[in-house]
């Protein structure tokens, strides 16, 4: 069963675990929940023992190098790990050989974590459901008649499904965030260029950002602390000085302003989504923090801003495949990316320049604040190849249903966290918490007061056959 990355970290240092033996455990409980889970495209069974006996090496000799070593790890497969198959969840890339380590892996495989395989997704990152048409849907752990979320689903689904004690994902549109919060783990999505994506394979580069799934606040400042920092080869990734995320957990919270933002985030919400976001609200005033309404502004004009950068950048790294193998793509993701074809040089171009005035704007509404607090979702889970919810009578795409309200905070590139809330018809839900530029700690810090509070989520009474 899942165990946190602190546990186990714990557990190495007295010896009532092993890294061999926990990733063994691992790659059974793959085989065992994968054909059904549809979780991982690849899995590095041979590498993974080889990378967890060296781990146990270093832990016997009493030089572990920190608290990923011997940690199996999964990641989505959009991340480039030297001599592994990357297909981006395509077909187009079905035979695609990464010819180095991307530098998140790189920076994982340095910390000593033990990659066990790459989780299945949304074909090429380009939507909120992990139903792909080439390798499975991915089902929700909790209800496998339910989509998992998307686009990093598969990576979500191990970690709550214990088939890997921590992963990493992209988020675009909340392509983390909204996994976690129907798979019940953690999702961290940084600030924009807080990691370097130097070897992960794009969607829309001006909006991705790489995040983590885990079990636990302190889990995803471990993995956070291995892979932040400037990188080699990205211009993207900030040189802002990274913190010591664990030093900073380390310190007994403080209480928080926490804003909670009126209309675009409560307009067309399902009802028990609404009343679960008033349930957390309720338990984060238990732990010291108060809540007060923030104005945010037209958060519309922000969410199509950010449809055409997404749309333009997209079409444009996929022009080639479109023009000589548009067959090659699942319908969904190639009229998706079709529609980016329509896009305006001066469309994309003022949805460029509108970025920094909106970003002053946020950061001036969340002057008197230290948080914002919304739902993640408009919605539960939907049913796997739903593609219309019924909200208060109104009917909506599930595509808008689900990434609305997590996308404003890829544009304006502020730092979020993604924590499970609660559970609306037998499927989890999630509270996002966002910060302030750079500030990952404060977000982290919230979340562990919470989880110290109120425990972590239970795990999934995942089905028999």
């Amino acid at each position: 069963m899942p165990r946190t990355i602190k546990e186990l970290s714990e557990a190495y240092r007295t010896s009532t675990a092993y890294p061999v033996a926990t990733t063994r455990e691992c790659l059974e409980r793959i085989a065992s929940l994968n054909p059904r889970l549809k979780s991982f495209i690849t899995i590095l069974g041979d590498s993974a023992i080889r990378a967890a006996e060296e781990s146990e090496k270093r832990l016997k000799e009493g030089s572990p190098i920190g608290p990923l070593d011997g940690v199996p790890i999964a990641v989505k497969d959009v991340f480039y790990i030297e001599g592994v198959k990357c297909t981006a969840g395509s077909k187009i890339l079905a035979d695609n050989i990464a010819g180095y380590d991307s530098s998140a892996v790189k920076r994982l495989k340095a910390a000593g974590a033990v990659i066990v395989g790459t989780t299945n997704m949304h074909e090429f990152a380009a939507g909120v459901t992990s139903v792909n048409p080439h390798y499975g849907a991915v089902r929700n752990p909790w209800d496998v008649s339910c989509v998992a979320g998307g686009s990093s689903g598969g990576s979500a689904v191990a970690v709550a499904s214990g088939m890997a004690e921590g992963a990493i994902g992209t988020d675009t549109a909340g392509s983390v965030r909204i996994p976690a919060a129907y798979c019940g783990v953690l999702g961290l999505k940084p600030t924009y260029g807080r990691i370097s994506r130097l070897g992960v394979i794009p969607l829309a580069s001006s909006l991705d950002t790489i995040g983590t799934l885990t079990q636990s606040a302190w889990d995803a400042a471990a993995m956070l602390q291995a892979m932040a920092g400037p990188g080699v080869g990205d211009i993207t990734t900030s040189d802002t000085p990274v913190p010591d995320f664990l030093r900073a957990l380390a310190k007994p919270f403080a209480g928080a302003r926490v804003g909670v933002p009126a209309g675009y985030f409560h307009d067309n919400i399902d009802v028990d989504v609404e009343e679960d976001f008033s349930a957390f609200l309720t338990r984060i005033r238990e732990i010291g923090c108060t809540t007060q309404e923030v104005d945010l502004g037209d958060v519309k004009d922000v969410y199509d801003k950010w449809l055409t950068i997404r749309r333009a950048e997209a079409t444009a790294f996929h022009r080639r495949w479109l023009e000589t193998s548009p067959e090659l793509y699942g319908d969904d993701v190639r009229k998706n990316l079709e529609l980016g074809k329509r896009v305006l040089a001066i469309d994309y171009v003022n949805a460029l320049n509108s970025r920094p005035s909106i970003i002053e704007r946020f950061s001036q509404a969340m002057g008197k604040v230290d948080f914002v607090a919304v739902p993640c979702t408009r919605i539960a889970a939907p049913k796997i190849g739903q593609t219309e919810a019924e909200i208060r009578g109104k009917k909506i795409a599930v595509y808008s249903a689900l990434n609305s309200l997590t996308l404003p905070f890829n544009y304006i590139g502020f730092p979020a966290v993604s924590m499970p809330s609660g559970l609306v018809r037998g499927v989890p839900v999630g509270v996002q918490v966002v910060g302030k530029l750079f500030d990952e700690a404060g977000v982290l810090e919230l979340a562990q007061a919470y989880e110290a509070r109120f425990g972590l989520f239970p795990t999934p009474p995942i089905p028999e056959e």
